[in-house]
């Protein structure tokens, strides 16, 4: 119960936190604009970056 009661507040936390930065930098009149831009940009820092292979990366 205790773990269930940990993940519950840290989600609420993460919500709250995400919600802050996008309440302070957007302002309350282009919140759900700004949350839209935000949502974006935590998807692109969690997703990996995935690299092309060159040409330099083969043998002759």
């Amino acid at each position: 119960m205790g773990l269930i009661r940990k993940i519950f507040w840290v989600a609420v936390f993460l919500a709250a936190t995400f919600a802050w930065v996008v309440l302070f930098g957007y302002g309350p009149g282009n919140f759900e604009e700004g949350a839209k831009v935000e949502w974006e940009n935590v998807k692109n820092f969690t997703t990996p970056v995935q690299q092309k292979k060159d040409q330099s990366d083969k043998l002759p």
